[in-house]
């Protein structure tokens, strides 16, 4: 064995060692990878920049950096979910410390070395970092080896689309590529080990093991195969780097931009049109319609299918995949894309006009050809997508900004739709029912309208389905009769009320819906309204989150949120008992809109007897009940998701469904008649509180099924 230069107490290695020759042609060959990668970021970060108009996404840079950290670098989105958390984690940070190791490596090198002058790898720090290495080296195999069994043996669906998976060669060259960079890294640390031997190097763990496989072969003969393996994992190593822009490696870049980029308005916020009278064109028709930055999304998607695991439509059977569509986005992009180029170098040379792309010979539609319609109106906006999608792609603005294409420009959309919106824009409700008999349903309850007194603490905004909906009137009464008993001064707005204009904005009518709140804000602001209070979480959104841009500035709040903060104070009293398991159905619109998880639970497990049991899906993960996005006024196609949720929550063994939301309420009571669970009843948690509060007659629930 050869004798190393280093005494013990002084442990390291020579970090050339057997291939000194080729340290300056390592030097070289990194500089050309660099180089290669970084023209590689720059042509992409041109074609980024060739299509869509402006979006301003580097305000505000402290919330961006801490969206960077926590989950660029910290993955906390990945880690949502076990295994693939796992396996990404170890690969991801597996890289990571290696950087370091080839850092400190570079730095001892004698090119470098006067220009840094410091010696890292000595005594107990190499005997720590060379444990490291090894360590998260193995990791990274590891994590490997979990990819390629997930990939192409487990097959998850979420992987494909309907069943067929969507791999591709670059999918699976790429985890081989990194496997090969670790595999030859350990082979050429196991044969310096096995030449030089020196007792410390029991630290490197893993070449330490692999070096028993060369006993007796002849030394020479190992350092020739050093060296031959050397040049090997230096030449795969270097364009590892180079190919990184080039494959789907340039999420490395993409995916932690993009989180730094995340959009800092309220949670499923859209951005208003801002000009009808001025402008040409509404929506999103073509490429240039979307911002660079939804563009730039569906470069940073990876497609590892979280956003599809839990989409609604998708998992009832639609159409819909929002991995899909943007995928589908990206791959039209990446046709269009050189000719929008060519088009902004041609009119810089001539400091004329830009050409759009679409205007060169593209002959597909952005809307029609390359996204299917019914993928479009398969969208309930439950937000899931946008939720636990590990990359913060903005899936939901993109599908309402096509479907504002479609209704404001081509006037294409169902006819449900249409009969929908012809009710909203003549009487104010999705039901076209007077709008004089908005306040009928408070005639013996006592309640003031704000004409009668304006003099209130909170408006309690009704909302078209706790007015006109025989169902949806029910929890308006229950709720009015809980504030009157908790003493709350509160009036309504009677005939005044207008419709929220959700359904309307989300179903790409924003037209209609700035109409509606325009004129509901009017209203609000004439009686100098400063609290609302809505039994709707549809309501509840609009107005805290979209009227605003409008004028209408005011704390919002749902009954929820109020009916625990009653509770909390004393001011009413759940002296009835209700026996039985209950569970409770987050609402999209309350859950993952607006984050309010906790207080429809307090209020449920403050009621005595009572026994909360959670479905499976839940929480930030709760399934959709299938109204959402203006899909309560359209038929549906196929599997019904409200059919489905039902199904989830019969599987509870609860006979009592508590909902926050009136869409939820019809959608479960229709759901439990279609799967005929006559042991079953939804009940508004304003319903289920007035029970408590000995208010209403308790019956069982069979008795109290919703109609």
């Amino acid at each position: 064995m050869e004798h190393t230069e280093f005494a013990i107490g002084n442990e390291g290695r020579e970090i050339f060692w057997n291939v000194q020759t080729f340290e300056i042609w390592l030097y070289l060959a990194s500089a050309i990878a660099l180089a290669i990668f970084f023209y590689g970021i720059y042509r992409r970060w041109k074609m980024w920049r060739a299509m869509g108009h402006e979006e301003i996404r580097w305000d505000q840079l402290p919330k961006r950096l801490k969206s960077l950290f926590v989950n660029g670098f910290l993955q906390l989105k990945t880690w949502k979910d076990a295994y693939p958390g796992i396996m990404h984690g170890l690969i991801f940070f597996g890289f990571f410390i290696l950087f370091f190791g080839a850092f400190f490596d570079a730095t001892e090198h004698h090119i470098t070395a006067p220009l840094f002058d410091w010696v890292f790898l000595r005594g107990n720090f190499y005997l720590t970092v060379s444990f490291l290495y090894d360590l998260f080296g193995l990791l990274v195999f590891i994590g490997v080896l979990m990819a390629l069994f997930r990939r192409y043996i487990w097959k998850p669906d979420r992987l494909g689309y309907k069943g067929k998976p969507d791999n591709t060669a670059d999918d699976a060259f790429v985890l081989i590529l990194i496997a090969v960079v670790i595999a030859t890294g350990f082979l050429v640390e196991a044969l310096r080990i096995y030449v030089t031997n020196p007792s410390w190097e029991v630290w490197s763990f893993v070449g330490w093991t692999m070096a028993h496989m060369f006993a007796g072969m002849d030394l020479e003969t190992a350092k020739m195969w050093h060296k031959t393996s050397w040049l090997a994992h230096a030449v795969i190593s270097m364009g590892f780097i180079a190919y990184i822009p080039y494959s789907r490696l340039l999420h490395i870049v993409t995916t932690p931009l993009n989180h730094f980029l995340i959009s800092l308005k309220p949670t499923g916020y859209l951005e208003p049109i801002r000009d009808f009278e001025n402008a040409e064109s509404f929506g999103v028709g073509k490429l240039d319609d979307f911002t660079w930055k939804q563009i730039f999304d569906s470069d940073a998607c990876t497609r590892c299918g979280r956003c599809q695991d839990g989409c609604p439509a998708y998992l009832s059977g639609k159409h819909l995949s929002p991995k899909k569509l943007v995928q589908d986005i990206k791959n039209y992009w990446l046709e269009q894309v050189p000719a929008a180029m060519k088009a902004k170098a041609a009119a810089k040379a001539s400091e004329g006009a830009e050409t759009p792309a679409e205007e060169n010979g593209a002959q597909k539609a952005l809307v029609g050809d390359v996204i299917d319609l019914h993928e479009l109106w398969d969208c309930t906006n439950c937000m899931y997508c946008m939720e636990h999608c590990s990359s913060s792609i903005e899936h939901v603005p993109k599908i309402v900004g096509m479907r504002q294409h479609k209704v404001l420009m081509e006037a294409d959309f169902s006819p449900e739709l249409q009969l929908t919106y012809r009710n909203m824009e003549n009487n104010s409700n999705p039901w076209g029912i007077g709008a004089h008999m908005r306040g009928d349903w408070a005639k013996d309850l006592g309640i003031k309208t704000l004409a009668e007194d304006p003099n209130v603490e909170y408006l309690f905004y009704v909302g078209c389905s706790g007015s006109f909906d025989d169902r949806g009137k029910k929890v308006a009464v229950a709720f009015a009769k809980i504030l009157q008993a908790a003493g709350v001064s509160f009036g309504i707005l009677g005939s005044e009320e207008g419709c929220c204009g959700d359904s309307a904005m989300r179903g790409g009518n924003e037209y209609l819906f700035q109409t509606q709140a325009q004129t509901n804000i009017e209203v609000m602001n004439g009686y100098n309204v400063k609290k609302i209070i809505t039994i709707c979480p549809h309501g509840y959104n609009a107005l805290k989150k979209d009227y605003p841009n409008f004028g209408g500035n005011f704390e919002v709040y749902h009954h929820t949120e109020i009916i625990a903060e009653l509770l909390a104070k004393g001011k009413i009293n759940l002296k009835q008992p209700l026996t039985g398991l209950f569970t409770y159905h987050d609402s999209c619109f309350l859950g993952r809109y607006n984050d309010i998880y906790k207080q429809p639970r307090q209020v449920l497990n403050a009621i005595s007897g009572l026994k909360l049991v959670e479905m499976e899906r839940n929480l930030s993960k709760s399934f959709c009940c299938g109204a959402g996005g203006a899909r309560m006024w359209m038929e549906e196609e196929g599997e019904r998701i409200n059919n489905m949720r039902a199904d989830q929550a019969a599987a509870t063994k609860a006979g009592t469904v508590a909902v926050a939301c009136p869409f939820c309420l019809t959608m479960f009571s229709d759901g439990i008649k279609d799967r005929s669970l006559e042991n079953m009843v939804a009940l508004d948690i304003a319903e289920i509180v007035l029970k408590a509060m000995g208010m209403e007659e308790v019956k069982e629930p069979v008795d109290v099924c919703a109609t």
